[in-house]
Formats: structure tokens, sequence, C-alpha cells
């Protein structure tokens, strides 16, 4: 007798989720009720099986049978890599692991994880050794980001995907829910999942060649449950703008920026906008200007008061939150978050860092994490650093180098099940 419940959905409760073999036992659990309803069995036969589990054909046990919102609750709350491991144990668990609510869960509580267990930093390697031509090969890897707060020995594990230039020219534009996008030389665009070792390469821009350059954001509008990848234009004022759409897989033009990007100024994704880092009036003042995904409009994004003194901001990303580095003449640097994007009062200082005494005047600062602790992950100059502001303290992660190098980028992003050649299949 076949099992009717194996075809259910995930949001059915009450529902089990077992292996293809549950057939096999259901069998034999019908002829073992034949055989103890016969003549020749024993009248006080007892009811309890004292016999081993019997195997399926492939030889494993099958699993044990639990309730599947317990089975729900179990699965979601492991990383990408053991679940990876665990599509093979039935189509069920498969069909589960496929399912875009179940990926939406999981991604939620990857979020949500205080510990940084499930998060990573995608960095760009340089390589600078003297027997190689400089600046000749970048090495995206990957570090597990609570190893770096809590571990002074850092493992790194180098990330392959189409097209790998290993020049200068790749660069990584932003990350969103497990998917990193990475530009090759400005024009090839890739969406990748690095847990997932998936990549998708998108269909080209359509930017005539001219003098100029392009800048990229990327993010996810949640009104259409979609992936989107914008492209400006610097080419004249002002700068032309097109739209990618995982779901359509397709640029599509919308209002022209009219602000000049700077160059290398990769869209910071906050909430379901990109905000970029302009020069604006006569006096080039700093600004930064929203895209909102959704509706595709653009704002200009009120600052706090810095103070005097400032010579140098930048525009970035922690944790989520927007924020900028200001730095005071070489001097310190103070970063300030946005609690709550779009409202000036949420602008709060998270924390005030000192230089270090580096003879190279041109050393800046780019937040990237902060540990629940506090301590701040940043790229200093070309290296990675952690600061501790209560003791006022520097320390230097170790990593596996076996060539003089220095880091052109960082980004954190999350382990998680979405895939960039799947997302159709879940509208």
């Amino acid at each position: 007798m076949e099992n009717q419940n194996q075809k259910s959905t995930p949001t059915q409760p009450n529902q089990r989720l077992g292996s293809p073999s549950q057939e096999l036992h259901s069998t034999s659990s019908n002829e073992q009720s034949q055989k103890r309803n016969s003549p020749e069995s024993p009248q006080h036969e007892s009811h309890v099986s004292t016999q081993s589990p019997k195997r399926s054909r492939n030889g494993s046990f099958p699993p044990p049978l639990f309730p599947q919102e317990i089975i729900f609750e179990i699965l979601s709350n492991l990383p990408v890599k053991s679940l990876l491991r665990f599509r093979c144990v039935s189509k069920s668990w498969k069909s589960l692991m496929a399912d875009n609510f179940f990926i939406k869960k999981h991604l939620k509580r990857t979020q949500n994880d205080p510990e940084f267990s499930k998060k990573r930093v995608l960095i760009n390697i340089a390589d600078i050794a003297p027997r190689t031509q400089p600046g000749s090969t970048i090495k995206s890897c990957s570090l597990n980001l609570k190893s770096i707060f809590e571990d002074p020995n850092v493992n790194t594990t180098e990330i392959e995907y189409p097209s790998k230039n290993g020049s200068h020219s790749d660069w990584i534009v932003g990350s969103c829910n497990g998917l990193v996008c990475i530009t090759i030389r400005e024009n090839t665009v890739l969406l990748l999942n690095p847990t997932l070792r998936v990549s998708k390469r998108l269909p080209n821009i359509g930017f005539k060649k001219r003098r100029g350059y392009t800048v990229y954001g990327f993010g996810f509008d949640a009104s259409v449950d979609d992936y989107k990848v914008v492209g400006v234009g610097v080419f004249s004022y002002p700068s032309i703008v097109k739209v990618y759409s995982l779901r359509t897989n397709c640029w599509r033009r919308i209002q022209d920026f009219p602000f000049e990007v700077f160059s290398n100024e990769a869209g910071k994704h906050v909430d379901g906008t990109l905000n970029w880092a302009i020069s604006s009036g006569q006096d080039g003042d700093f600004s930064i200007v929203s895209l909102d995904l959704a509706q595709e409009t653009y704002k200009e994004v009120t600052q706090p008061c810095y103070g005097d003194g400032v010579n140098e901001r930048t525009l970035g990303v922690v944790d989520g939150y927007l924020c900028v580095l200001c730095s005071y003449r070489k001097l310190y640097a103070e970063v300030w978050v946005m609690k709550e994007y779009g409202k000036r009062e949420s602008w709060t200082k998270l924390v005030s860092i000192p230089y270090l005494p580096y003879e190279r005047s041109e050393m800046f600062l780019t937040p990237v994490s902060v540990s629940k602790s506090g301590e701040i992950l940043l790229r200093y100059g070309v290296n990675i650093l952690l600061y501790n502001p209560k003791k006022n303290m520097f320390r230097i992660p170790m990593f596996p180098y076996d060539v003089i190098s220095y880091i052109s980028q960082a980004e954190v992003y999350e382990e998680s099940l979405v895939s960039p050649t799947a997302v159709n299949q879940h509208r």
C-alpha cells in the first residue's frame, strides 16, 4: 500500500516526511500482520518488534518518521553545506530544500544569527609578489566571519566562478541574500552563490563603447520578489541607467541619473534601495543619492552633522545599515550608521577609530562588520584589521598567504540556498 502523504507541500501540517523506502516497510508490515493472523502464528506473540530494521535496496537504513513541521524546523536551522549533503536522503527532503518558502525561512534564520556562524566575508586579494607582475592576479576568497573575531588564524577558501579573469578588472559589486554580484572587465556581470557554487552570466548591458565608465549596484526588490542589477553609464551628463531583472532576464532603460557617480563606486543596498556617493554643487560636496528599486525614483539621503575638520567621507554598509566613515585630517575617523533608513534623526555615531602611524598618507578605513561584543572588522588600507573600541586596540587576523598580497575589497555575505538560476521557478 502506498503512502498517499508523500506528495504533501511544506505548508501542510501534521504530514510526515520519509524516504521512498517507506513502501517497502508498509509491505513488510502487511506481511507480518498476515503471519500473525495465520494459524501457524503463536497465540501470545509480543507486539514490540525485536527484529533489526531492514535496509533499503541501496544498503542504507531509512530515516525515522517525524511530523513534517519538526523536520522543517530542524532542517531550516542547519548550515547550507549540511543541507546539500542531506538532499540525497529522500525525494521529499530534496523537494523541501528547493521549496521557496523553506529557502526564505532558512535565509531569515541565517540573517538573524547573532553568532555570525553562517556569515562569511568575500575578499579580493591582489598578488604583488616580486616574482610576478604587480597586480597580475586577484583571488576571491571566502572566510568565516565568526572565525575572524574568535580565531587569530583564519582559513581561506578560494571561490571559483566562470570567466574568472585574474586581473584588477574583477570587481565585487555587492551581495544580497547569499547572492554576490561580480563584474569582469566592466561589461561582463555575474550573479554567484559562492556556497552553492552556482552562477549566472547576465546578458550584455548594451552600452556602446565610448569614453567614460560604468558603475553597478545589486539589490533585492521585495515588492515583486526580484533581484535587480543597476548599471549607470557615466559617459555624459546625465548618466544613462539600465536595470536588469533576474525574473525577466533582460535589461531595460529607466530615468537618467542626474548626477555624476564616482568611478568604482558600487551602489550600496539597504532596504530595497541602492545608494551612491556623488559630488554635487560647484564645490563638489559629498552627497548621497538613492534609487528606490520598486518605484525607480531617485532621492537625496539626508546626512548627519559631522562637525568641523572632515576632509574625506566614504559610503558603506555595516550589517545592513547605511554608514558613512568620516576622516578627520588623517588623525582619527568616525563611523556613522543610519539605524532607520530614510530618517535623518536615526543617524548614530557608532565609534571613533584612531589612525595608525602609517607612513603612507593615503591609508583609508572601510568598516565591514561589527561583532556582538562591539569589535569592528575593518579594511584598513590594504589589510583586514579588528578594532576593539573598549580597549582601543587593533589586532590583525593571520591569513595563510603564500605570497605578498593586499586586500582590495571585503564584502560580507550569508550562506543561503538562493540560486541565481532557479529564481524563475518560485514565482
